[in-house]
């Protein structure tokens, strides 16, 4: 690489252009945003690249070696279409990140669930022993992690690089390769991305395409949609890939609703969480984390030790995230719930009463599955942001409507009685009314706390 287009700077496009510049090459990053609005501006001009704001989609390709695409940056837009055209090399961040990583990687992608997943991995591989590194589509778990090209560029061999991956960096791979991968689950997400669901969960699947001999994939045995296809698993050069099952009775991994078990039995009660599929991202998570130690350690002892580090995870950030109780009354921040399949199996994992809060920017996809579940449901909704109508329509019409997420939670303590949970369960996009999910997390935490901690309920 002599000259490097990157589009978009975020943390990843920061990466990115310290590790362009520390090879020697020369680095320019692009972003539609003014300067005035890049928060990252200033730490983008200590690394000595160029900065392009106010960037309009309108760069003459022959100029650059290579683009390094943001997940933002949509695979249809006219200048990628443009370089492609051209035969300039475009990757996204994890395939940079795989060309200069020292250490093997280990990625999970999913449409719910794959954050969730990533840590318990990363907590397994804790336990085991490993130099496990939190990378990747993490930012705002609450948990320590860095851009996996900032981890590839300071990697050394005898360390591990744990990354949740999504759909938008797997458009753009070519070479990379993790040590373990799983798919925890493909449900309709990014509709309005994709031609169709059946292309988003093939986008999925190429987390697979490149894994051979020496590499483990671990697959839901509940969800067909995330099985590698026949390209993935066949010999092209670099032998077969194992594939380990989990989730159902008697494959690698399972929970049978006492036990977690791997080639031990560890009882529920042993382990910090309760959800059902907690303990089905477990099983993928000591997989992964145990296909990454192979041959390091014996089996039994390998197992013990990857449970030993299941026990240190304490949930993430926005993700059914227990903010307090009063009189009884459980608020649950679950602002990472971004369509109705999360809305759905967010709400089954608790066994009382809900009053949820649902809104914001709908995806492509309906909202009638979910009013089938309320139907059959004592539970409330209190329907808020910009699509709240819409919404209302497509769960039968007879939910309170509110302009804000405020209003909203305060409607529903006005309703709640104990033994009930509130809960943010969006089940849409933020960016009606927020930065991003982490920034409506937040807002939300902050109401509810003020409530939680007002002596008279209101």
């Amino acid at each position: 690489m002599k000259r490097v287009a990157i589009l978009g700077l975020g943390r990843s496009g920061l990466a990115v252009a310290r590790a362009v510049q520390e090879s020697g090459a020369e680095a320019v990053v692009f972003d539609a945003q003014p300067i005035e609005n890049l928060k990252l501006a200033g730490a983008l001009g200590e690394t000595g690249a160029s900065l392009v704001a106010g960037f309009e989609g309108l760069l003459p390709p022959r100029e650059y070696d290579t683009f390094v695409v943001s997940p933002g940056v949509d695979q249809r837009s006219r200048v990628l279409r443009e370089a492609k055209l051209q035969g300039i090399d475009v990757i996204g961040e994890i395939e940079f990140a795989f060309r200069i990583s020292k250490a093997p990687i280990v990625a999970i992608s999913g449409t719910n669930g794959k954050s969730t997943t990533t840590v318990m991995t990363w907590c397994a591989l804790q336990g085991a022993g490993a130099g496990a590194v939190l990378c990747g589509n993490l930012y705002g778990s609450g948990y320590d992690e860095v851009p996996l090209t900032e981890a590839a560029l300071n990697s050394h061999p005898g360390q591990v690089l744990v990354a949740e991956v999504s759909s938008f960096q797997l458009e753009w791979v070519r070479d990379f390769r993790p040590r373990a991968a799983a798919i925890t689950n493909v449900t309709p997400d990014h509709l309005n991305r994709y031609e169709s669901f059946e292309h988003y969960a093939a986008t999925k699947r190429r987390l697979f395409d490149r894994m051979g001999e020496g590499d483990t994939i671990v697959v839901n045995a509940g969800d067909t949609s995330t099985f590698p296809n026949n390209e993935s698993l066949r010999d092209r050069g670099f032998g077969h890939p194992k594939v380990r099952f989990y989730g159902a009775a008697g494959v690698d991994a399972s929970f049978d609703g006492n036990h977690l078990k791997l080639s031990i039995l560890e009882p529920a009660a042993n382990l910090p969480f309760t959800e059902r599929h907690n303990f089905l991202n477990a099983c993928c998570a000591s997989l992964l984390a145990m296909a990454a130690m192979e041959g390091r350690l014996p089996a039994g002892e390998l197992s013990e030790r990857v449970i030993q580090g299941l026990k240190t995870f304490k949930g993430l950030a926005h993700r059914m995230e227990r903010v307090g109780v009063r009189e009884e009354v459980l608020v649950i921040n679950n602002s990472m719930c971004t369509n109705p399949a999360a809305l759905l199996t967010s709400s089954q994992s608790l066994s009382m009463k809900q009053l949820l809060l649902v809104g914001g920017v709908k995806k492509e996809y309906s909202f009638a599955p979910v009013r089938g579940y309320l139907e059959k449901s004592e539970h409330k909704v209190f329907l808020f942001g910009r699509d709240a109508n819409e919404i209302g329509e497509e769960l039968g019409g007879s939910w309170p409507v509110f302009d804000t997420m405020d209003e909203a939670f305060r409607a529903a303590t006005e309703q709640a009685i104990p033994g009930e949970a509130i809960m943010l369960a969006p089940g849409c996009a933020s960016q009606d009314q927020f930065e991003h999910f982490a920034d409506r997390g937040e807002r939300f935490k902050t109401i509810a706390k003020e409530w939680l901690n007002n002596d008279a309920k209101t």
